[in-house]
């Protein structure tokens, strides 16, 4: 299942860097899921573990520019 839409990352994708022993934060920066709108955050952080989504900081939110990001064109 796709979990982050602007980057096309699965679940299985991110499951897999977590087996090849990447940490969480590795495992999300491999993928850059949840890098660009942030809708992902929360599906992202329930597959490699709490507080592990990444961050946002310093990324100015969602401007729906990203094909397929579910945020794309709303407001």
């Amino acid at each position: 299942m796709i979990v982050c839409s602007c980057h096309a990352v699965s679940d299985r994708s991110l499951r897999q860097a977590l087996a090849d022993g990447l940490s969480p934060e590795e495992a999300v920066a491999s993928t850059r899921a949840g890098s660009t709108c942030g809708r992902c955050l929360e599906a992202v952080a329930g597959i490699v573990g709490a507080g592990a989504g990444g961050s946002r900081e310093g990324q100015g939110g969602c401007a729906g520019s990203c094909d397929g990001c579910p945020g794309r064109g709303s407001a």
